[in-house]
Order: structure tokens, then C-alpha cells, then sequence
């Protein structure tokens, strides 16, 4: 790293800690559009306060989208970093406040610090820090920032590379908490909902209807053993799992329908459409056996999953990187879901990696170490000066 780079970089330590403390503090539920807006004002402010160009995009349900982008006179390598700034709602089992930020041995508490605004400020820093020193001689590192990943982008990111795409994107860092070891890639899913009609009727008079709540559980078991089974396996087959159960209203009366939903994880190369085909041939044997009932399956939601070359310019980059500042590096996989499926899918080659630990996202001690937010900017900012010097 170019020694302007990386005082410039120790010079926005200070700032970086503080913009993340500052997002913390914005409550910025997915459905709190207010804190969202909040949240993505400071980040704005932190950029355009160094000079950098922000614009910030609506889709057309309304979502908005955060992009700043530092360049260069020549043409280079274009990078993408990128993450989210909404969090998921509050559970009951804080011991503190989680939207108060408070810093406590070392560590910087508070929802969203590890998932993901601690990545956000450290990408941040990077733009700021290559602002400072005039820019790089050739290429781009551009900040895309969606408002919507906790509940599966579809009304931020998804729309916008729709619209926009990323062709001119060379590589992609998605700031999601690892650590700061990088993923080369995480796991995808399939959200389906099947449903089973029947006939209303009084509880008292069971004949007079078709009670569909039997038939949905007898499907549900059948495909719970064989999710079972697919746990079971060598190869790590991701089994699916039922997560709702849906039928009826009062404890009288037979309900019409019964809906259950799965949720089934995927691997890097598993075929969503065998698995979804497999799945409309267990609810095809269901209605065989009763033929009286009438079955429906639904895709609710498709989440790729992605996976990159350990060898490729990116991920050595990052692996290098992820050394220097922590004095080892390893390779990951991300076992949740997140944007970086749709950067890859969309042509663009991406490495999950930042800071804090991947297994406090969610949870109501989610915290992050003030040294990893930092240290990881300046793994960033070596990763993205070795990139843009690839010709």
C-alpha cells in the first residue's frame, strides 16, 4: 500500500468509528422508513462532506438506493462495494440499549453493528481515504448502499440491477460480517408455499366437509422425513424445513384451506428448478391419494446462491488483505443469504468479508470490536489498491 494511501486511511480512523456509532443510532428497521431514511442521511453526509458525488435512487415501490462513487482520469478496473444499511426488528433479550451504541471493553454495542453497518463505515473510510490522496490514477471504487436486504432486496438491489445492472463492475465486496476472513461465497434458498383446499364445515358435523388440515400435516411429514434424510447425507445436502403452519380460525369449525411454507437452503451448484420439480411431484402424489382436495404450490422467493474462485484477482486480494491485518487468513463460506448472490448472478465476481462475528448478527448482544471496524477499512483499502493496479 502506496504510504499517502495509508495515512490517509489512519487518518479517518477516528471519523470511521464515529460514522459507525452515528448509524447505529438510527433505528433503521426495513419497515421503519423514517430511520432508514435517517440512517442512509449520515452516511450521505460522512461521503459528500469529503466532496464525493452521492446519489441517492428511489425503485418503483419506493426503496431507495445509496451510490457515491471515487474515480479516476483513466480507464481501470471498476469495484463495487457493497452493503445494507436496514437491520432487523429488535428481539426481547437486550440487556441494553439497542439502538444507544454504547461502547463497552472494546466492543461497540447496538443492532446493525455487525450486520452490517460497522462494514458500511469501513467503506466509507476507503472512499474517503482515496478521496483525500486525489483519487486512484485509473478505474473506480464506487459505494452501493440498499435499504431493503433483511427482508430479500426485492424492492432495493433486485430492481435496481433490473434496471441499471453492474456490467461495469469488475469486482465486488459485500461488507457482511466474517470476521474479517473472507467467504468466497454463501448459501442460497427457496421459499415455497403449498396449499390445500377443502371444504368449511362445522366441527361438530365433520361429514358435511373436507377437513384439509390432516392431508397438509400427512404432506408435511412425508416431506419433513425427507428433509431428515437429506441431513443425514454425506454430501451436506441442505435438508428443507417447514416454517409455518396456517389453517382455520376458532376450534369449532373445519377450515377451507391449510397453507404451510418451506424453506429449503441451497448450495452453489444445486438446481433450484429440480428441487422446485421435485417438490410439485410430492404435492402431485398428495392430490392422487386425495383426489377430494384440491393442492396448490407457490415460489414465493428464489435466492441464488454464489460461489467464487479462490484464485481469481478477488479473492487473492482479499486473502492477502485479510493477513496483513490480522496476522492469518482463511477462506469461508457464508452458511445465511445476503446480496451478494445478486452481485454475482448479475456477472459480477464477489467476496463476502468484514468485520465483527457472523454468529452475533440477529441476536440481542450483537456487537462489534472498534479495532475490527477499523482494521477492516484498512484491509479494504489494500484490497482495492492492489485491484485497481491489475491492468
Amino acid at each position: 500500500m502506496t504510504s499517502a494511501f495509508a495515512a490517509a486511511l489512519t487518518r479517518v480512523e477516528g471519523s470511521v468509528l464515529d460514522l459507525t456509532g452515528r448509524l447505529v443510532r438510527c433505528p433503521s428497521i426495513t419497515s421503519d422508513t423514517a430511520a432508514v431514511e435517517s440512517a442512509l442521511t449520515e452516511l450521505s453526509s460522512y461521503l459528500a462532506d469529503s466532496g464525493i458525488e452521492v446519489d441517492v435512487s428511489r425503485s418503483a415501490a419506493g426503496a431507495p438506493m445509496l451510490r457515491a462513487r471515487v474515480s479516476g482520469p483513466g480507464e481501470g478496473v471498476n469495484i463495487l462495494l457493497q452493503g445494507h444499511v436496514d437491520v432487523v426488528p429488535v428481539d426481547e433479550g437486550w440487556q441494553r440499549d439497542p439502538f444507544g451504541a454504547d461502547v463497552d471493553g472494546g466492543y461497540l454495542y447496538g443492532r446493525g453493528t455487525c450486520d452490517m453497518k460497522a462494514g458500511l463505515a469501513g467503506f466509507a473510510g476507503v472512499l474517503r481515504a482515496l478521496q483525500s490522496c486525489g483519487g486512484p490514477r485509473r478505474g473506480s471504487v464506487t459505494l452501493l448502499v440498499d435499504a431493503d436486504e433483511e427482508t430479500g432486496s426485492d424492492s432495493g438491489l433486485i430492481p435496481y440491477i433490473a434496471k441499471h445492472g453492474l456490467s461495469e463492475y469488475d469486482w465486488a465486496i459485500c461488507g457482511e460480517p466474517t470476521g474479517l476472513q473472507p467467504f468466497l461465497g454463501n448459501r442460497g434458498l427457496l421459499w415455497v408455499s403449498v396449499t390445500v383446499r377443502g371444504c368449511a364445515a362445522h366441527a361438530g358435523i365433520p361429514g358435511a366437509g373436507l377437513n384439509p388440515v390432516p392431508v397438509a400435516a400427512e404432506l408435511v411429514t412425508d416431506l419433513g422425513a425427507k428433509g431428515e434424510r437429506a441431513e443425514q447425507t454425506p454430501t451436506e445436502s441442505n435438508p428443507l424445513t417447514i416454517t409455518t403452519f396456517h389453517a382455520g380460525t376458532v376450534p369449532n369449525s373445519i377450515a377451507d384451506t391449510a397453507v404451510f411454507t418451506i424453506d429449503r437452503r441451497l448450495q452453489p451448484g444445486d438446481s433450484a428448478d429440480a428441487i422446485i420439480d421435485d417438490l410439485r411431484a410430492a404435492v402431485a402424489r398428495a392430490a392422487q391419494r386425495h383426489p377430494s382436495f384440491e393442492f396448490g404450490l407457490d415460489v414465493v422467493k428464489r435466492w441464488p446462491p454464489c460461489l467464487l474462485d479462490e484464485n481469481s484477482d478477488l479473492a487473492q486480494a482479499a486473502y492477502h488483505a485479510a493477513d496483513s491485518i490480522t496476522g492469518h487468513a482463511s477462506f469461508g463460506f457464508d452458511e445465511a443469504c445476503n446480496d451478494a448472490s445478486f452481485l454475482s448472478e448479475a456477472g459480477v465476481p464477489t467476496i463476502i468479508w468484514g468485520p465483527g462475528d457472523p454468529a452475533l448478527a440477529h441476536t440481542s448482544d450483537e456487537r462489534v470490536l472498534l479495532d475490527d471496524i477499523t482494521r477492516a477499512m484498512h484491509g479494504y483499502g489494500r484490497a482495492v489498491e492492489t485491484l485497481l493496479s491489475v491492468t
